[in-house]
């Protein structure tokens, strides 16, 4: 301790005879200020001693610099980007076609700032495309680092699982949409179907909660780069149902609504607070070799590094007010980069229960009617695929800017489960009657099913400076076998997608 303190005031003693002419301006100006007050108390008071006056301008001076060098530490970051996107065919059926749509997205700004020494504090906010440019929360944690490879967190936070969940920025991957893994509804990464699957995790999931995190200093390759551990509230229902915090305008909770209960697989609902009283539990372990050894997770060609990565991630919970329908989710990562050329991937297998109104057993497709009361039926499916991608340097010095690199992926994913029927206005009897206006209902006895999507991306990332990127992206969604097909659907025809981006950030 007494070595600790020691070399502490060294630090201050060093930092305090080599501050720059701004802190001595600022000292200055302090000073200054205070020579009325100091007059008045020599007037009116017992006179100091110079030594007492003298250290007592130190300490203030101390302060001053420690005010300013948590200043000097705060980090400010921002990054957005232009797209400009063609969605085809013509006729796609369940989609619009969209033609030349320009747009901002995937913009995020915030600030990191110590709030002493080795404990950082970082706040950050999103604004969705959906919200049209209106700010919400996103990050808001501090960080404790002072125990020699231990890093703990509360607050709300990137969930360590998988690799592309924190690769979330359109500056830390390569092409314009993500893999489908890890689609974005709030993007452009996202094509689905009833009865399609959906990705387990989207990129970019935030939760309220703690983590703790041990990085093992021995260059083992069977001793992991990162052990991590974490509670959070959990994924939450696609229609947000929480419990209102005590309000005389609202002092009732919203029941199921007639279209079901299901997973907030895009988690649009961002909330603060947990709708149910179970939480989250979840843990990842990294293990890495050679210049991969480094903090994770690493943006994708950050740089030219040589090594093999391999990480294994899992969560669980549940996730509706009743606490009734839970999740369990398992992925594995790798990637290998030589000189420029990396090879990544993930699998990831989900399953989950969901609740879907009841069809009368003589219903039709062109006459559904639901049981009346309602019945919602509990049920389960499973979710999974993976992802390969490779990238390769293209030029490695360009005429203009720093580097071209091409990017191609291949995606699978499927959905196994109980078969839902589309329906359209289909009246509510829960509610007077009154139409809704697309839900998916299952029909007691229905067959359970297997769909599937494939999607091929091949993309060039080009690096103009540190802080400007322009992306090409063509990507294709295969979606022959994305549904099953009745008198009420509208096709299963393929999507493809010509997209240009531009990425600003610092």
């Amino acid at each position: 301790m007494a070595q600790l303190r020691e070399t502490r005031y060294t630090h201050d003693t060093v930092a305090h005879r080599t501050s720059s002419s701004v802190r001595c301006q600022f000292a200055l100006v302090l000073l200054a200020a205070a020579a009325p007050c100091a007059a008045q108390t020599y007037a009116a008071g017992p006179i100091l001693s110079t030594g007492a006056a003298l250290g007592a301008g130190d300490a203030a001076s101390r302060r001053l610099d420690e005010v300013l060098k948590r200043f000097e530490d705060t980090r400010f970051f921002a990054v957005g980007s232009l797209d400009w996107r063609n969605v085809g065919p013509k006729q796609p059926g369940f989609e619009t076609q969209i033609q030349d749509e320009v747009y901002l997205a995937d913009m995020y700004f915030g600030l990191e700032a110590p709030l002493a020494e080795r404990v950082p504090f970082h706040v950050e906010f999103n604004v969705p495309t959906q919200l049209q440019g209106t700010p919400q929360l996103f990050q808001l944690y501090a960080e404790y680092d002072r125990i020699p490879d231990w890093k703990f967190q509360a607050g709300k936070f990137i969930v360590p699982y998988g690799r592309y969940n924190e690769l979330y920025r359109p500056d830390h991957f390569l092409a314009v949409t993500r893999p489908l893994l890890y689609a974005s509804p709030d993007s452009i990464d996202l094509v689905v179907r009833p009865n399609s699957p959906v990705p387990p995790v989207s990129a970019g999931y935030t939760d309220v909660g703690a983590r703790v995190s041990w990085y093992p200093q021995d260059p083992n390759p069977l001793v992991p780069e990162e052990l991590t551990l974490f509670v959070v509230n959990g994924l939450d229902e696609s229609d947000s149902r929480s419990r209102t915090f005590p309000n005389p305008q609202n002092l009732g909770i919203t029941g199921p609504p007639t279209s079901g209960v299901e997973l907030d697989f895009g988690h649009q609902n961002n909330g603060l607070a947990d709708n149910n009283n179970q939480k989250s539990v979840g843990g990842r372990a990294v293990f890495a070799l050679g210049d991969l050894r480094l903090p994770w997770p690493i943006p994708e060609k950050g740089a030219d590094l040589d090594g093999v990565t391999l990480s294994f991630s899992g969560m669980g919970g549940v996730y509706d007010l009743e606490g009734q329908l839970y999740y369990q989710m398992w992925a594995a990562d790798w990637s290998f980069d030589y000189h420029g050329i990396s090879i990544s991937g993930e699998a990831e297998y989900e399953v989950d229960q969901f609740k879907n109104p009841l069809l009368v057993s003589t219903s039709t497709d062109l006459n559904p009617q639901l049981v009346n009361p309602v019945d919602q039926v509990r049920l389960r499916e499973e979710d999974y695929g993976y992802f390969v991608q490779a990238a390769f340097p293209v030029m490695r010095r360009p005429p203009v800017g720093e580097r071209v690199t091409g990017v191609f992926v291949f995606n699978q994913m499927y959905r196994r489960g109980p078969l839902l029927d589309f329906l359209l206005n289909v009246p509510d009897p829960a509610n007077g009657g009154a139409l809704i206006p697309s839900m998916t209902a299952y029909r007691d006895g229905g067959p359970q099913v297997q769909t599937q999507i494939e999607k091929l991306t091949g993309a060039l990332n080009y690096k103009l400076t540190d802080h400007f990127t322009a992306k090409f992206e063509y990507s294709y969604w295969f979606m022959g076998k994305s549904t099953v097909l009745s008198q009420t659907s509208l096709g299963a025809h393929d999507i493809y997608q010509t997209a240009l981006s531009l990425v600003v950030g610092f």
